[in-house]
Formats: C-alpha cells, structure tokens, sequence
C-alpha cells in the first residue's frame, strides 16, 4: 500500500485502552512486546494504531494532535456515536472537512481520535473488516487518517516531508474562523484522507518527553525510489537516522529533537 502505514502513541493504562479499541469500539487487536496493536481483520499496513503503556502518561505534550479512523460509510457516524453513547463517553458534533463527515472523542488519557465516514473518499483503501467484533461489520473502523500533528520547527519538517520521504504539500486550510495560522497538508502516496499527513506550527515548543521518543507516525510505500531517494537524501544531509530490514519490507526512522519519529517502510519487496 501506498499511504499512513501506523500510528504509535502512549497510553498510562494498556487495558483501560484495549477496553476502548477493542470492547467498545471493535477493532482487532494483538499484543506485541509488551505493547498492543490494533486494526483491521488481519491488522493490514493503514490500519494500525500502536500503543505503549508508560506511567503517568498524559498527552498534554504530544505532537501528535489528532488520529483520523475510517469507516465505510456516513450511516458508521451515527452507529459509532451510538456505541459511545452506550459507554458513557464523550464525543463532539457531527461536521465537516471537504465533504467527509467526521467527530471527535478523547480516551482516557485525554488523546482525541476522529471517525471519519470514507464513503466519499477516494485514494488509499479501507482494510478488511472482521466478522469476530462487537461492531457491525459494515460499519468497522477499518482505516487510519488523516492525522494531525504539531511540530515546532514547520519549515524544517516541510522540507524533510517533501524532500525526504516524497510527500506533496497539496493544501492548506483554517482549522476554526480566525486562527493564527493554516494547517499544511501532505498526501502521501494515494493520497485521500488515507493518505494525508497535517500539519501547523507549536504555539508553544514540544518538549523531549521525560520517557522519551514514543510518538511514530509511519509512511508506506512500494516505490524502490522513493525509499532509495530518501536514504540519499538522508545521507547528503546529514541527518542521522536507523534502517530495519524484515525481508518483505524494510524501513528507516529518523525522529526530531523534540521527540516524535517518522518512519518510512518500503514494502512488498520482491
């Protein structure tokens, strides 16, 4: 696939979380070196949502300011607003971007997710839904996107997105009437709201976190040259970054000062 690949933040409580994602909100989930991934029937690329447990966790300092979740269809908006209703939790009005219907909830660590309807989105796909879940298949959360992050050096993070790791700066926009500044818009890969990256300026600096670097967010691709490119670039540049080889895909990682990584995974290597 060709788009967000996963997505890694924190949790202060790993079952207060597989309760959320897996009990209430249906998807399927698999513990891995003492964390927990969830997603799609077979946990595809685009469809993982990774989270470590650290105590006294808390996202006030994180960059990663929104995790975008998919569904089908605009009938999935009122369904999953209805489950969260039944477990007592909190979400927003229903609303709007570019004609994709989509609110917001927060989980117990304060970190918000939005479900967006797919169904008039076109670039990268869904995954596959599974019959084993609480939800309707019809309506599962089966993708990940957009996400939104904040960054405290945007022009720095614009030119690695580009130069680096090939994304395309397509749009911009106001994210509520009078703000301060426009949120910058990446596709990646087959772009649609699979497939797109956004991001604005910190107001405030992002502070290396005392745990360290656990916020990732994953990019895939199946161009050799575009991975190529980016271990070209990294070298001329002399960013330091790590390389993972795994056989039928390898990736490499560079992570700001900050404290947020972004990763590049070339997959379906042949």
């Amino acid at each position: 696939m060709n788009g967000l690949r996963s997505v890694t933040t924190g949790t202060n409580d790993l079952q207060k979380t597989k309760t959320l994602f897996s009990d209430i909100l249906g998807l399927s989930v698999e513990e891995k070196n003492g964390a927990l991934r969830f997603g799609d029937a077979e946990l595809n690329s685009g469809t993982r949502i990774h989270f470590v447990e650290i105590p006294n966790y808390h996202c006030t300092n994180n960059h990663i300011d929104s995790i975008g979740l998919r569904i089908p269809t605009d009938e999935g908006i009122a369904e999953y607003q209805s489950i969260l209703d039944n477990a007592n939790i909190d979400y927003s009005a229903t609303t709007d971007l570019n004609g994709h219907q989509y609110f917001q909830f927060k989980d117990h660590n304060g970190q918000p997710f939005e479900i967006y309807s797919n169904e008039h989105n076109t670039g990268t796909p869904l995954g596959m839904p599974t019959f084993d879940s609480v939800v309707n298949p019809l309506h599962q959360i089966q993708g990940l996107g957009p996400v939104i992050v904040k960054v405290n050096e945007l022009v720095l993070t614009q030119s690695i997105l580009t130069k680096v790791f090939s994304l395309e700066h397509f749009a911009e926009y106001l994210p509520y009437d009078n703000a301060p500044q426009k949120v910058q818009v990446f596709k990646i890969g087959d772009g649609g709201l699979g497939g797109e990256l956004h991001i604005y300026s910190a107001e405030d600096d992002v502070k290396m976190p005392e745990h360290g670097i656990v916020e990732q967010v994953e990019f895939a691709t199946e161009s050799p040259e575009i991975y190529q490119n980016a271990v070209q670039q990294l070298e001329i540049i002399g960013i330091p970054y790590q390389t993972l080889d795994q056989g039928e895909s390898k990736s490499l990682r560079i992570s700001e000062n900050s404290g947020i990584t972004f990763i590049l995974t070339l997959e379906n290597i042949k």
